[in-house]
């Protein structure tokens, strides 16, 4: 199955087992630094912490039957995929009642243009951005990667606060973004001004 998202995403394999394996690290992270902020408000956990939960998802997830393991992933992958659309389309990320999907219906575009200060910007289209990413963005005057865009329009647009980046809504939200790419070429750094 997994090789079947490979191919639909024109990603090699072995990238997309690249891409679960870094997942799985981030997971451990973030359930680490969940337990770290519980225990002692934002200490962060040892590097040795981090490398044993790591492996302990790595032999939970790659011990189980090839079946058992495609199915996991994929059930994974379906639930942060869920979670990242629920996001997309709630006004919690902001203040003024907005939602991602206010602007981009669908991953689509409204068209049209929001201010920025005394400035105009097109609304794009999500569709093809998020395999555009890492990439150059004048507003940060950096390259950024794509869950740091989500942020952009999380404050900027939506007037919320920006996503803890590793927390669990900054990489469903991102998953779901780059679901919105699927079938379209990676092309980092492309740039539409």
């Amino acid at each position: 199955m997994i090789t079947n998202i490979s191919r639909h995403l024109r990603v090699p394999f072995n990238v997309t087992m690249g891409i679960v394996a870094v997942g799985l690290t981030l997971a451990a992270c973030d359930a680490l630094n969940m337990k770290s902020e519980s225990a002692s408000a934002g200490a962060m956990p040892s590097i040795d912490q981090m490398i044993a939960m790591s492996m302990q998802n790595m032999k939970k997830v790659m011990m189980m039957p090839d079946k058992d393991r495609a199915q996991y992933v994929m059930t994974e992958q379906q639930t942060a995929l869920k979670h990242g659309e629920q996001l997309f389309g709630s006004s919690r990320l902001g203040t003024n009642g907005f939602t991602c999907a206010t602007c981009h219906p669908g991953g689509d575009t409204t068209g049209g243009k929001v201010p920025m200060g005394d400035m105009q910007m097109l609304i794009p289209t999500l569709k093809g951005a998020a395999l555009t990413f890492p990439k150059y963005k004048v507003p940060n005057d950096a390259v950024i990667t794509l869950p740091e865009m989500n942020n952009n329009c999380v404050v900027m647009f939506l007037k919320g606060q920006p996503l803890p980046l590793g927390s669990k809504d900054s990489r469903d939200l991102a998953a779901y973004v780059s679901y919105l790419s699927q079938g379209k070429a990676y092309t980092p750094g492309k740039q539409s001004m």
